[in-house]
């Protein structure tokens, strides 16, 4: 094996912030970051999928909606999360032709998946537009 890049990682697990579940889309990163560290959010265990709130809300399969409460569920156990944040966005790829108030109405159904879920977990929900963050 060949080392192609050094750096220096830390070696103590991190308790995190929140468990963070966005969509992929590159076009919200920057802002994703920049928001979670106005929320106090320096450290997050962050799930990133298609869609994001449309797997618990309305997933594909039943194995979406269990792939992202195991992740939680890690976050929780591995790193402390006590905080969920749930995103969803406009011109979402997993909601073409759809209006922005079909993808909020799947951030709030996601949520109450999630206290279904993990009654103890604080949950916040926001939506994202090309104009700003808005809370759910």
């Amino acid at each position: 094996m060949q080392k192609l890049f050094h750096f220096d990682s830390p070696v103590e697990v991190y308790r995190a912030d929140a468990c963070v579940l966005t969509c992929f889309d590159a076009r919200f990163e920057l802002v994703v970051r920049k928001f979670l560290r106005r929320r106090g959010v320096a450290l997050c265990d962050q799930i990133k999928i298609p869609g994001a709130a449309k797997a618990l809300a309305r997933p594909a399969s039943e194995g979406d909606r269990d792939f992202v409460l195991r992740m939680l569920a890690t976050s929780m156990a591995l790193h402390g999360s006590a905080r969920m944040i749930l995103t969803g966005h406009n011109d979402c790829g997993a909601y073409i032709g759809r209006p922005p108030e079909e993808v909020i109405a799947d951030i709030a159904r996601a949520a109450e998946v999630i206290r279904a879920a993990q009654p103890s977990l604080a949950v916040e929900r926001y939506f994202f537009d090309f104009d700003g963050v808005y809370q759910v």
